[in-house]
């Protein structure tokens, strides 16, 4: 055998060795658990060659002796199952993939999340109202009256015979709990199917439903707050504020605006954390959080990417001087024209 020829088969057994190094068994089952979960439970599951796949990460993880030393392997098993939302948490540590598209924000969007955490209103004017909803963490839903009251009580606060329309800023919120927001602006929102979740088998998951006021997922009612201010004229014009950093329970909020009668999305394209996740625990120190479902409207339109504005407008934002900022001065004008 021609000894070039010899050497580089020795040197490929070599190498096909080491890559089967055998992982320790902890970490190995490890592994193993939180993959059967992903392909059971992730939304696009069915879109993966899950025999490849677990061939590749096994060879990747060739060797691992620890949890540590397989935990960088989720950014690629999200990006394989294109969940940009997951991630795996490990001893407080978050582990996943920020996705193809980077986040787009001005400055003064950036600089306004850090600064307003807290529901915001006032006047425009005599005769336009503004309300500005920012994200939350409440995650494990302790808080659901209390967001939910600070949004009906910053609303009854501008609200009186006078306002003709509304603006309703969800520029710097960038999620967290969805319901107590879509529940404290159910007066706006109007009655009746509002939105919802469905599956990757096109399988409703959960019903947003308005009735009398009060905010069900299916028959699950959400809050009994109730807004107790100068009464909303029905139908009331609205013009949602969107950008960048409009994300997840955000775009949830404004999904449950679209297709009301007098309302309309003005801003940037969203951040395109459209999809419900789900926790799954792995053991005592790690779990998984998985895209589960994606965000439909009432008419039934899916939303799988981001929102994108029916008015675009770019830049311009001005949290301080309201009048000065581009996609206010743009949400004014419609309003005026659809009262």
């Amino acid at each position: 055998m021609n000894k070039y020829l010899l050497m580089l088969l020795l040197l490929l057994s070599s190498f096909n060795l080491m890559a089967q190094e055998p992982m320790a068994d902890s970490v190995k089952n490890f592994l193993d658990s939180s993959l059967n979960i992903i392909q059971k439970h992730a939304l696009n599951s069915k879109k993966v060659n899950w025999e490849i796949l677990r061939s590749q990460i096994y060879h990747k993880a060739s060797g691992a002796k620890t949890y540590e030393d397989i935990l960088p392997l989720y950014r690629y098993i999200f990006e394989q199952i294109d969940d940009h939302h997951g991630s795996l948490k490990f001893k407080g540590k978050t582990y996943g993939w920020n996705g193809k598209t980077p986040i787009i924000a001005s400055e003064a969007i950036k600089k306004a999340s850090k600064q307003y955490k807290e529901v915001r209103s006032e006047k425009i004017g005599s005769a336009i109202g503004y309300l500005l909803v920012p994200g939350n963490s409440d995650f494990r839903g302790q808080l659901m009256d209390s967001i939910s009251k600070s949004i009906k009580n910053a609303i009854a606060k501008v609200n009186d015979k006078n306002i003709k329309g509304w603006i309703i800023d969800l520029r710097v919120n960038d999620g967290g709990n969805m319901y107590p927001m879509i529940a404290g602006l159910t007066d706006f929102i109007g009655e009746g199917k509002v939105g919802g979740f469905i599956n990757a088998d096109n399988v409703p998951q959960g019903t947003w439903i308005i009735k009398d006021g009060t905010f069900y997922v299916d028959s699950i009612k959400v809050t009994n707050v109730k807004y107790e201010g100068y009464p909303l004229k029905k139908d009331i014009p609205i013009a949602v504020l969107i950008a960048g950093y409009t994300a997840s329970s955000g775009e949830m909020t404004a999904i449950s605006t679209i297709g009301r009668k007098k309302s309309i999305l003005i801003g940037e394209n969203s951040a395109g954390y459209t999809t419900t996740n789900l926790g799954f625990e792995i053991n005592k120190d790690a779990g998984l959080n998985l895209a589960v479902d994606y965000p439909v409207d009432r008419n039934g339109e899916i939303y799988p990417v981001n929102l994108k504005p029916a008015i675009l407008v770019e830049g311009g934002d001005n949290f301080e001087k309201l009048t000065e900022d581009k996609k206010i001065t743009e949400a004014i004008k419609w309003l005026k024209k659809n009262r």
